[in-house]
């Protein structure tokens, strides 16, 4: 049975009396941590405006404690009033000169202001001050700087050392993979984050951020293997859980990723957009009916959701059920208009039941939603290929040549010189698509079957993947 949580009513009390009078009439029960508290309470509701108000209350009658001018610096600082902060600091200070967590929240107002000289100088000059027990906490303050400056190689190697004093310093783990992702130090992280798995094994953090490392790597199954170890040493750790099958997804470990989203919606949920993703596995897995039945329920949950429309669209699709299909997409574009996958997926819907107009109508959406995406384009002039819509089709290259490029544009280049009775043109094209993937050519035979009795096409085929199977 749950843990009912006991109701607070003091802190109520203050709320009350704060929120309808704004100021502090019963003096007996306002003491220093009730305003401590109740600024804590508005952080937590990220309400952070009412916070410095009490804050400032607090500091008329507590004007002479540091701690509130700290709070408030913070504050102002979370609200990104950085040059605020500083004065706040300033006064600080003049109160206690030798509180090296003013300097420090300085050198980060500075930062933010874009002083970084001023905010460099103080984390150099409070280096020769601190022992090397509280260094850590230094060298934070010096990586967020750097991330401030966008100078993620020195972020990195400020982290890197950061924890190499200290392995187990939560706040250095979770930063140091953006300084990774942004100066591309794979190498480097994968190497660092084991000789901290080697002293702590039982290092969540250290686990995820070495599996992110050998994602970037594309060493996939040592990656997920890392990952998975996140959340198995801490099964609330709910980013272990969704990035370990989100990877799995990615490279076609569609069992496992069921399995991690399933742990997750277990451990989480019941959760809508688990269940989306749930579904989707199930349809990679060809088990649609399943699928349907876990989208037809989370409708419930969360009727705005547009992918379980659309994941809808695709099981009645699998059936063949065309009508259900286009119901379910439709109500996917009515939610969301710019998802060229749904404009796709409606678009073969209308093609299936002969509605010949709005399936062009669709399929061009899709390749404008999905300008960069050569997929969408392939699709649109595959469609208006099939249809001997040839004038329409020359203009779409045209116009895919602009936004996108993929082997898949040349293979439909290479079937419309060949439609258009173009051969010269058709095999050059063929060629130039080969050298860019020569796995792809399926495409070229869905689009004129009969060429799968052409020699001089054939020929070229195989002699091409021949010479890709060798590299």
């Amino acid at each position: 049975m749950p843990k009912r949580t006991k109701p607070d009513h003091i802190l109520s009390k203050l709320i009350t009396e704060f929120e309808e009078q704004g100021q502090i009439l019963h003096k007996d029960h306002w003491e220093e941590k009730s305003y401590i508290r109740l600024i804590q309470h508005y952080e937590k509701q990220c309400q952070l405006d009412k916070a410095l108000e009490v804050t400032g209350l607090a500091l008329r009658l507590y004007q002479y404690k540091p701690d509130f001018f700290l709070i408030k610096a913070k504050l102002l600082l979370s609200l990104q009033k950085p040059q605020a902060a500083i004065s706040v600091l300033d006064q600080a200070y003049a109160f206690s000169p030798f509180d090296h967590e003013i300097s420090l929240l300085k050198a980060k107002a500075f930062a933010l202001s874009q002083q970084f000289d001023e905010s460099i100088k103080i984390i150099y000059d409070l280096k020769c001050t601190f022992s090397k027990s509280d260094l850590t906490e230094l060298l934070l303050v010096e990586a967020f700087i750097y991330e401030t400056m966008k100078d993620f190689n020195k972020m990195f190697d400020t982290l890197k050392e950061a924890l190499t004093l200290n392995p187990n310093n939560h706040e250095a783990l979770e930063q140091i993979w953006v300084s990774v992702e942004f100066s591309k130090k794979y190498d480097e992280s994968v190497k660092l984050h084991q000789e901290i798995i080697d002293k702590n094994p039982y290092s969540y953090l250290a686990w995820y951020n070495l599996g992110h490392a050998y994602s970037c790597l594309g060493e996939y199954e040592k990656a997920v293997e890392a990952l998975e170890y996140s959340f198995l040493i801490n099964s609330h750790f709910e980013q272990g859980y969704l990035d370990c099958a989100e990877l799995c997804l990615q490279v076609n470990m569609y069992e496992k990723a069921l399995r991690c989203y399933q742990e997750a919606n277990e451990m989480f949920g019941p959760d809508a957009e688990l269940i989306v993703y749930i579904a989707e596995c199930l349809i990679k897995l060809n088990r649609h009916k399943e699928a349907k039945l876990k989208l037809q329920k989370a409708i419930y949950h969360d009727p705005y959701n547009e992918e379980i429309f659309y994941y809808l669209g695709e099981c009645y699709m699998a059936e063949e059920s065309w009508k259900k299909a286009i119901k379910a997409y439709l109500e996917a574009i009515d939610l969301d208009d710019q998802r060229e996958e749904f404009h796709a997926g409606i678009a073969l819907a209308y093609e299936k039941i002969g509605n010949l107009r709005k399936a062009e109508t669709h399929y061009r959406k899709s390749a404008n939603c999905g300008l960069e995406q050569s997929r969408y384009w392939c699709l649109f002039i595959s469609f208006l290929l099939k249809n001997k819509l040839f004038e329409k089709a020359e203009k779409t290259l045209l116009r895919a040549d602009k936004y996108s490029f993929g082997a898949d544009l040349l293979y439909c280049r290479t079937a419309f010189y060949l439609l258009t009775d173009s051969r010269e043109n058709g095999l050059a094209t063929l060629e130039e698509a080969l050298l860019e993937n020569s796995s792809e050519h399926t495409l070229l035979f869905n689009l004129i079957p009969e060429l799968k009795e052409d020699r001089e096409v054939i020929s070229m085929i195989r002699y091409f993947s021949l010479e890709e199977n060798k590299n």
